[in-house]
């Protein structure tokens, strides 16, 4: 079996460095471009909350965009709202009640 000579690995390990510092200033670059491409779910303001698969091309998708809740009916050639309404607050559980009837 052959090894490399260390100018080899030297230029391996360049390269990789390189190839990593690379991706990293990219991925930098697209969460400073699209903003909220790394948010959490909690801070985006457009939600898919539920889909509904209605067949191969029609589905429902309840959306919420800031305070307002839409209903969508969606397949390939568009997009139709249903129902809007506005998005209730989420009221923190108490301890001790339960929904259960």
């Amino acid at each position: 079996m052959q090894t490399m000579p260390n100018h080899d690995w030297a230029q391996y390990s360049l390269s990789m460095t390189f190839v990593l510092l690379l991706l990293a200033a990219a991925l930098w670059w697209l969460s400073r471009r699209n903003k909220g491409f790394l948010l959490p779910a909690t801070q985006r303001r457009i939600q898919i909350l539920e889909a509904y698969p209605m067949g191969l091309r029609h589905k429902l998708l309840l959306v919420q965009v800031d305070q307002q809740r839409l209903l969508l009916a969606v397949n390939s050639n568009d997009i139709q709202t249903l129902h809007a309404w506005p998005a209730e607050p989420a009221a923190p559980p108490q301890p001790g009640v339960s929904d259960a009837h």
